[in-house]
């Protein structure tokens, strides 16, 4: 009986507390991607980089890298546009995939760049969050 009161208890409590696992790290990736998004519209590097890794690796190129690449680009963009599709999100214990469609134009030297394409970003959950791991 008093096992059964405390499970009783447990199932209130979680469904009391609001979402569950799954929706929070759903919602928590959103952020993540929503703040890289207002950081390029930004060119905010440190915005920008507080959502990367700094285990981040892919197609050769580590966090320091990526670091001097995003800092050179938003010093050499007089304006950036950055619009994502709704992602796709797929999460597996602490590593989660996103995926969705972009539009980013940006203004180089007074000529404009459209780039559209599909972005597909590898994420890991790290002790101070959901963080991109690669995919940029």
């Amino acid at each position: 009986m008093k096992g059964r009161l405390l499970g009783m208890l447990c199932l209130v409590l979680l469904q009391v507390s609001g979402c569950s696992k799954p929706d929070r790290d759903f919602t928590e990736i959103g952020k993540i991607l929503a703040i890289r998004a207002d950081a390029l519209n930004a060119r905010n590097s440190s915005r920008y980089l507080s959502v990367i890794s700094l285990r981040y690796y892919d197609k050769n190129i580590y966090f320091e890298q990526l670091k001097e690449n995003m800092e050179k680009n938003f010093r050499d963009f007089e304006q950036i546009s950055y619009k994502a599709g709704t992602p796709t999100i797929t999460v597996e214990d602490s590593r989660a995939e996103s995926t969705a469609s972009y539009r980013m134009k940006v203004h180089l030297r007074g000529k404009e760049m459209t780039l559209n394409g599909i972005e597909h970003l590898k994420l890991a959950k790290e002790p101070e969050g959901w963080k991109i791991i690669a995919g940029i």
